[in-house]
């Protein structure tokens, strides 16, 4: 199976509202192959300027959809995460600010914590937009965001990992 077909069925179902599945539906969606084992980030998040990510993690690997409250829609997200104890995750993703309706010519990623006690991800993100070499010193704008959880991905209540 290649990449896309790999991450297409985590892609979906993170899109897809829990509100919007039947019981029945979110049991047979589980129960496939591409939902067992999904980690305990999957779900929807919001920070504190009211932007959300809404990511599926399985095997290390972070997927889903970054929806700013100062961009034009949603865009790709794209990380890893490694489980540090029985609860607790580091965390890093990023996204190119590039999508049907903007391209802003830049990227940006964040790196931080996912702690389970307290539900919460506090992150650093670093910003790169493109610049001529002569303004090359305004490229880059850092700072910090938490994401609190809005809503766990419905498979987690069916297969916790």
């Amino acid at each position: 199976m290649g990449i896309v077909g790999y991450f297409l069925p985590m892609l979906i179902c993170a899109a897809i509202p829990v509100q919007s599945l039947s019981r029945n539906a979110e049991t047979a969606l589980c129960q496939t192959q591409e939902m067992q084992g999904l980690c305990a980030l999957s779900g929807k998040w919001r920070n504190q300027l009211q932007s959300e990510i809404t990511i599926t993690c399985k095997k290390g690997t972070i997927q889903g959809l970054y929806d700013s409250t100062v961009g034009n829609g949603a865009y790709d997200l794209v990380g890893k995460y490694l489980q540090v104890n029985e609860t607790d995750y580091i965390v890093g993703w990023s996204v190119a600010y590039k999508n049907q309706h903007r391209d802003a010519r830049s990227t940006a990623s964040w790196t931080g914590v996912f702690y389970a006690a307290e539900d919460i991800i506090k992150t650093q993100w670093i910003r790169a937009a493109f610049k001529n070499p002569e303004d090359y010193w305004s490229t880059f704008t850092t700072n910090q965001d938490t994401f609190s959880r809005v809503q766990s991905h419905p498979c987690l209540h069916n297969n916790r990992n």
